[in-house]
């Protein structure tokens, strides 16, 4: 697979997903009971220097004006691995006085996470 960088990351966030909780509890129970359901890996977050030329950050664009899912890596200095596939809610900007213009960009995660 041919993977697009998105330059200037500045921070990332996410993999923090939780299984769901149904609840079991029936007329022979003692006190509530609960099982636990399938875990959904949530969202994923990312912040980066914003660059209107870059051709990740164009991709991030795009992916959100049509709505498709895609193939995401994210590369950790100590050279493990995380990709998975996620659709791409928000890609906004910030400014302020005296700083860069950065972008946060908002991925809900389908399916799961694999490492290497």
């Amino acid at each position: 697979m041919q993977w697009t960088k998105i330059s200037n990351l500045k921070s990332y966030s996410g993999f923090d997903g939780s299984a769901s909780e149904m609840e079991r509890t029936n007329f022979d129970s003692t006190a509530k009971e609960f099982i636990l359901g399938l875990f959904d890996t949530d969202a994923f977050s990312i912040e980066v220097d914003q660059d209107n030329s870059d051709a990740g950050q164009l991709a991030l664009m795009t992916a959100l004006v049509t709505g498709v899912a895609k193939s995401f890596k994210l590369l950790l200095p100590n050279g493990n691995t995380a990709t998975f596939t996620a659709y791409v809610k928000k890609f906004n900007s910030q400014g302020a006085v005296d700083q860069a213009i950065r972008r946060s960009a908002e991925l809900r995660i389908s399916g799961s996470i694999t490492w290497a």
